[in-house]
């Protein structure tokens, strides 16, 4: 039970409990521990960091012990809070105590298991969990990429789309899940970028139209050559446009069509490589690109990344889908 002196309770003795903190003084910004990452790289870390404050002599001591608790999190900061009252008199006792906490569990082997542990957290996006799930997956040695699909998808928001795909359309091999997942974070980020164009609709100062004026406004063909440019954007995007976002002028057989009459300039790559027999495929679906069947040639990932590098070397664009129609090729 909290005492009403509790307040005073320190872990540190009153040597440098009741020294002050240098004025202006803030701990540097680093990634808080948690008790699961290397507890002697954290240290190394922290030391270097504290490195560049301005306290020195007693005070140094003061604000190495005192600005330790403010880079824990979860198990290790319960830890912290828990030391005994006036149990620690300087940093290296701090530290001693922190490796014989922490050390035993930096040596335990991580194993599948473990993967389980690795949850969708509130308002987290789906990269974000995915790149997070995979840094914890490689750690484990010798895992086997199939053990790895139940756990993620258990992780998963149990309202997203992407867990109830793959709760009803089980996949056999990780990459399927992985390619699943790239799919819904396509999804995502357009949602996001149209939920950003409207916030910027919203808190314009501009007078908003009419809607029986906005349906007189002539149709505006997309700039082909601005989509390519724009999901390059940041240094590279792997994930190309959607055909639809061009606005090319034919359907599907048109733009096949054009990258045949590109010759050798056109790339195209095998298509990934199945484990399943063909019966176990979709063969509702099929890919005209790579004349495979299991997905449909708008999804095709490859086609995709093959438009946009033709657009963007000059050779794909509203004119040469006429060619790719009548057979033809020209100058745009």
């Amino acid at each position: 039970m909290a005492t009403p002196d509790s307040y005073a309770d320190s872990p540190f003795t009153d040597a440098i409990a009741i020294v002050a903190l240098p004025k202006g003084f803030s701990v540097p910004t680093m990634t808080l521990f948690n008790g699961t990452a290397n507890s002697c790289h954290y240290i190394s870390e922290y030391k270097q960091k504290m490195m560049v404050t301005t306290a020195a002599g007693a005070s140094k001591e003061t604000c190495m012990c005192k600005g330790f608790g403010s880079t824990l999190s979860g198990a290790a900061l319960k830890w912290f809070v828990s030391l005994p009252n006036k149990f620690i008199s300087s940093f290296a006792e701090l530290v001693n105590a922190f490796n014989q906490k922490f050390e035993s569990i930096r040596r335990t082997p991580k194993q599948p298991s473990d993967l389980y542990r690795i949850v969708q957290e509130i308002g987290e996006s789906i990269k974000d969990y995915v790149t997070r799930f995979n840094t914890e997956k490689v750690a484990i040695r010798g895992y086997d990429t199939s053990t790895a699909i139940n756990p993620f998808r258990q992780g998963l928001d149990k309202d997203s789309d992407l867990y109830k795909e793959l709760t009803m359309h089980p996949c056999e091999r990780f990459e399927e899940v992985q390619q699943q997942a790239i799919v819904a974070l396509t999804l995502e980020e357009d949602i996001l970028s149209r939920k950003g164009t409207l916030a910027f609709d919203r808190t314009s100062r501009k007078i908003p139209t009419d809607k029986k004026e906005d349906k007189t406004k002539p149709y505006s063909t997309p700039n082909i050559n601005k989509v390519a440019e724009n999901s390059q954007q940041g240094g590279g995007s792997k994930y190309p446009p959607r055909l639809a976002e061009y606005g090319f002028t034919t359907g599907i057989e048109g733009l096949l069509k054009a990258l045949r009459d590109l010759g050798d300039q056109v790339r195209c790559p095998k298509p990934p490589t199945e484990d399943r027999p063909n019966d176990d495929r979709d063969h509702s679906k099929r890919c005209e690109y790579h004349q495979n069947i299991g997905y449909k040639t708008e999804d095709c990932f490859m086609l995709r990344k093959e438009v946009r590098f033709q657009v963007r070397k000059g050779n794909l664009g509203p004119s040469v889908i006429i060619w790719g129609q009548a057979g033809t090729r020209g100058k745009q």
